[in-house]
């Protein structure tokens, strides 16, 4: 299989976005797994002092946490879009709906015309 540019950078952005999560969230189990303190209460504080200096450094952890973690961000995001994708309306597809199909019939110059054809509407 040939990858060409074309479908190179079409690849590229798609999964663009999932990068970015999956680097926020490499970055997040970073703040938090550098935070002093043993639980989840202990941590929160410092762990909101890390995450400006975690967003500070541009190169990601290296850590095997973090970069599953990130990982899994990336990748929930990428599952939440496609359940999304797949939930969207069904429309039908080549055929009008909605009020398009009278539009034809609907003359905004003639206002006893236009309140008829509404009449027929709704009936």
């Amino acid at each position: 299989m040939k990858l060409n540019s074309r479908k190179i950078k079409k690849l590229i952005l798609k999964n663009f976005p999932y990068a970015i999560f999956a680097y926020a969230g490499n970055k997040i189990s970073f703040a938090y797994r550098i935070a002093e303190g043993k639980s989840i209460d202990e941590k929160i504080v410092p762990f909101m002092d890390n995450i400006g200096a975690s967003f500070a450094k541009i190169v990601p952890s290296f850590h095997p946490v973090d970069i599953v973690v990130g990982i899994a961000v990336g990748a929930g995001m990428a599952l939440i879009m496609y359940i999304k994708s797949k939930n969207k309306k069904k429309f039908r597809y080549g055929e009008e709906y909605g009020s398009a199909k009278w539009g034809s019939e609907i003359n905004p110059h003639n206002l006893k015309h236009t309140t008829l054809c509404y009449i027929k509407l709704l009936k």
